[in-house]
């Protein structure tokens, strides 16, 4: 091959070019102190300094988050401080307040000095940061706290309906705001209705709160309120209603508010502070002055098709669980039950979610909140027999202890009255066959026998199994367990929510709640299949204290205005088959128990433990003990030769009190501190065994007002160690960060920063090379041909 001047002269320029581009890009690297100047320098490390680069971004932005969560924390942390101290002053003097010894002056003082404490408390829980308010959730820009006008008026009226504002029962939440309508029937049954649904509300009017609690329900029987003239009826949910004579219906609008209510929302202001990583950086006053609602989440966390955590869109076929058991999912057409009781321990009651094949977790979710109660009852004595074994369904009833003849089952419900005769003979399943044929649900389980309704809602249903003989009740009362007309699970007062992967309940009514809730996939045989859903736990405990009301509670209390409260009394326990019920206000000084028990009975029978108060000639007597055991008094009961109750109530020393001559029922006993007993129930024999008994709880106000301002200075402890762990949270972030960063810095410096010495050295090489390239390129550029000739 023949080599040409061209080429020679080709191949320097091309080698030229190349010393020259390596000798600019060391004179850059010396300028700028950088490896990588150009896209083509390092491809490879230029991606990598790219990727760092957008990371450090990331953590200039989480940095500011930081500080500004840090800030905001700081902020609560001072504000929370200074609601513990001011709760602690209160208690004090709240403590001071009980004394018997006060005078009227002393007491007023300290009235002052508590409705002063509330401001204070108020104030703080109005903290603002920033220009916004610190515990308002979201509503940044509304006060959390505020006195807002309660309004209820009548708008139209067939009769003279009247209705004023109420406090709400601190258990029960208000109504919302908007229109109602209020119709009795022609049996005196009260029930409110907004856009045609009814409304619960108050079973009976009378505030438990912090005596056992409030029972709700759709209808309220007001009969007596009617037949005595009319009177005030107190919903429960921030409304009283006058009901007249002769009223039956009418419309109100109603608009929520009150004193020192929350004004914001269940919400926490959130910050991201990593990668995926988001965190809540303050609480809401609601939070922190309430104990919070009760939460249930499953312990199962779902996953969608792509294997991230499901949401509420997430369609139900698509949820898996990826376990050590294998892949667990559902199909199409499967059944899920969810049983379980609400806030009253009523039975939960629906026919049951069927997966379709666009159905979501979000419907089932809805599904949840709006299920109801079932009615069922139960007796309360437990069935022995004679050898002291728990009866089951193939016990004949003459095994039983107490039944020796023939038992007669009366069952009544709205539409029908059914009575049965079995013979002693029979067994337990036969008289769970009775039940169940008439469409409920029967079953003996520990001695004790349940009677289900199978139907929502309320149809009050009645059972008695007594003696055909005498009228015995053997097999005890049968009382509801669960009260169909109860709230069941709607969603006013329960959401369900979706939270990272996990189904999550909450309560939103105060008050001690029994929410409680299972979720299960039934196979073929309606029994219970794989639980995507796991077990659902108890995450937060409500309580439902409100630290205002306390407040006005033990102001008024200290005033000398009776706030004190009487719980609904228990059930007699066994063979007894009068229901009591205790009214008035309790007067007395400190919160007790009182348990009412029959210690003596005679009757013109054989049986000398059973007084059938519907004969003549017998008696009975009910001692009253206090939580200590300390006798307080006797009633003594007797049937006089005209068929009515003598009553007598004699103190602990057996002096008479009060002497009463009840002609047609055992109503209006009066007893100490400013109780009233009664006894009666309508249609039912008066019986009354040895040995059954009920109690009441008596709550002082005031003793009840220092335990809720102990209870809300936990409250607002246990908050100010959530804005600690908050804190701690950010500041461990802020030294990931700090230490991620810095390790970051070194490597974008091994990638970007020049070798100074070998940039020298590569230069140095460089020119070199460039001179021995030009003084070769001089000396080929001189060759001829005539050279060598």
């Amino acid at each position: 091959m023949r080599i040409t001047n061209s080429m020679l002269f080709n191949n320097f320029l091309a080698n030229l070019d190349n010393i020259n581009t390596q000798l600019y890009n060391t004179q850059t690297q010396m300028a700028t102190g950088k490896s990588i100047n150009n896209l083509s320098d390092n491809p490879t490390a230029l991606s990598q300094v790219m990727s760092i680069q957008n990371i450090q971004d990331r953590f200039t932005q989480y940095t500011s988050n930081i500080n500004y969560a840090n800030s905001t924390l700081s902020a609560q942390d001072t504000a929370t401080k200074d609601i513990s101290s001011v709760l602690q002053n209160a208690g004090s003097l709240v403590v001071q307040a009980a004394n018997a010894t006060n005078d009227t002056a002393s007491n007023t003082a300290i009235a002052q000095q508590l409705a002063a404490v509330e401001s204070e408390i108020k104030n703080g829980a109005n903290t603002m940061f920033g220009g916004n308010y610190l515990f308002s959730g979201f509503l940044t820009n509304t006060a959390p706290v505020q006195n807002i006008t309660q309004q209820a008026v009548i708008t139209s009226s067939n009769n003279n309906f009247q209705i004023t504002t109420s406090k709400s029962f601190s258990d029960l939440n208000q109504l919302k705001s908007g229109a109602y309508s209020i119709s009795i029937d022609n049996s005196g049954n009260l029930t409110i209705k907004q856009n045609g649904n009814p409304v619960p509300i108050s079973s009976d009017g009378v505030d438990r709160s912090f005596a056992g609690g409030n029972t709700l329900s759709t209808s309220v029987n007001v009969a007596n309120i009617i037949n005595n003239g009319g009177g005030w009826f107190d919903t429960g949910r921030g409304v009283k209603i006058y009901i007249p004579a002769n009223g039956s219906s009418a419309t109100f609008n109603y608009t929520q508010g009150g004193n020192n209510v929350y004004a914001g929302d269940s919400n926490n202001l959130s910050i991201a502070y990593s990668d995926g990583l988001t965190t809540p950086i303050t609480i809401n006053a609601q939070d922190m002055l309430y104990q919070q609602h009760k939460i249930l989440q499953s312990n199962n966390q779902l996953l969608n098709s792509s294997n991230n955590p499901a949401t509420a869109q997430t369609l139900l076929t698509d949820l898996h669980l990826s376990n050590a058991l294998g892949n667990v999912s559902l199909q199409t057409g499967q059944t899920i039950s969810i049983t379980g009781t609400d806030h009253d321990g009523n039975v939960v009651s629906g026919s049951g979610f069927t997966v379709s094949a666009n159905a979501t977790v979000s419907q089932l979710l809805n599904y949840i909140t709006n299920l109801k109660t079932k009615e069922v009852l139960q007796n309360n004595k437990v069935l022995t027999l004679q050898d002291g074994l728990l009866a089951t369904s193939a016990t004949t009833l003459n095994s039983i202890v107490g039944v020796n003849s023939s038992i007669t089952i009366s069952l009544a419900n709205t539409n029908s009255n059914i009575s049965t005769t079995f013979s002693a003979g029979s067994t337990i399943a036969n008289v769970l066959s009775f039940f169940k044929n008439q469409g409920y649900s029967a079953t003996i389980s520990h001695g004790l026998i349940q009677i289900q309704d199978n139907s929502t809602g309320s149809n009050n249903l009645n059972v008695s199994i007594k003696t055909q003989a005498n009228g015995i009740p053997v097999f005890g009362l049968f009382t509801p367990i669960s009260d169909g007309a109860g709230e069941g699970f709607n969603s006013s007062v329960v959401s369900a929510t979706m939270d990272n992967g996990h189904i999550v309940i909450q309560d939103l009514r105060g008050g001690a709640s029994k929410l409680n809730l299972s979720i299960n996939v039934l196979d073929s045989n309606n029994k219970n299949s794989n639980n995507i859903f796991g077990v659902f736990n108890t995450i937060a405990q409500g309580g439902g204290i409100n630290i205002f009301d306390s407040f006005d509670n033990a102001q008024a209390a200290v005033l000398g205005q009776s706030v004190n409260q009487i719980s609904k009394a228990t059930g007699f326990s066994g063979g007894s088959t009068l229901t009591p019920t205790v009214s008035g206000y309790y007067t007395g000084n400190n919160s007790d128990q009182w348990t009412f028990t029959v210690t003596s009975t005679a009757s013109g029978g054989s049986t000398s433990s059973i007084a059938n108060l519907s004969s003549v000639g017998n008696s009975a007597a009910i001692t009253i003990t206090n939580s200590s055991g300390v006798s307080l008094g006797t009633i003594d009961i007797s049937v006089n030769s005209h068929g009515r109750f003598n009553i007598s109530v004699l103190d602990s020393s057996g002096n008479i009190t009060s002497t009463i001559l009840s002609a047609a029922n055992l109503s209006n006993i009066k007893l100490p501190d400013g109780l009233t007993l009664n006894l009666s129930k309508a249609g039912v024999t008066p019986i009354l065994k040895d040995g059954d008994s009920f109690s009441v709880t008596l709550t002082n106000m005031l003793q009840q007002s220092i335990t809720n301002i102990q209870n809300s200075l936990s409250q607002v402890d246990a908050n100010r160690s959530v804005i600690g762990a908050y804190e701690q949270r950010m500041q461990l972030a802020q030294t990931r960060i700090n230490n991620t960063s810095l390790s970051n810095s070194q490597t974008l410096s091994n990638l970007q920063d020049a070798n100074y010495a070998q940039v020298i050295s590569n230069y140095e090489q460089e020119i070199t090379i460039m001179q021995a390239l030009m003084q070769s390129f001089a000396k080929v550029n001189q060759l001829s041909l005539f050279n060598y000739i």
